[in-house]
């Protein structure tokens, strides 16, 4: 019997096409998002860690509760700063990480 969990991917060709279906994105985007966070954020991207993105929604952990909260006050504005540098806004918002 075939293990078909294993047989699934063979190539990183097919894992990135995979990943592009089931997210709805390129990893190009990925790439440019961590960028652009570092860029448009400046100082307070030390304080916030990408940590994923699921649904539209970018997923940050905090590094202590002052940074929680200047992300929760100007959340709007970094997500349309954010969105500039891409032909389709694809960004609806930021959620902080509960893990």
């Amino acid at each position: 019997m075939i293990n078909t969990r294993k047989a699934r991917w063979s190539t990183a060709e097919a894992l990135v096409a995979s990943f592009q279906f089931r997210t709805g994105m390129s990893g190009d985007r990925m790439a440019i998002l961590g960028t652009v966070w570092q860029k448009e954020l400046g100082h307070l991207s030390r304080h916030l860690e990408l940590v994923g993105f699921r649904n539209g929604f970018i997923y940050v952990k905090p590094r202590s509760a002052a940074a929680a909260q200047e992300l929760q006050l100007s959340s709007a504005g970094m997500v349309k700063s954010l969105n500039k540098y891409f032909s389709r806004a694809w960004i609806k918002g930021i959620k902080i990480a509960t893990r």
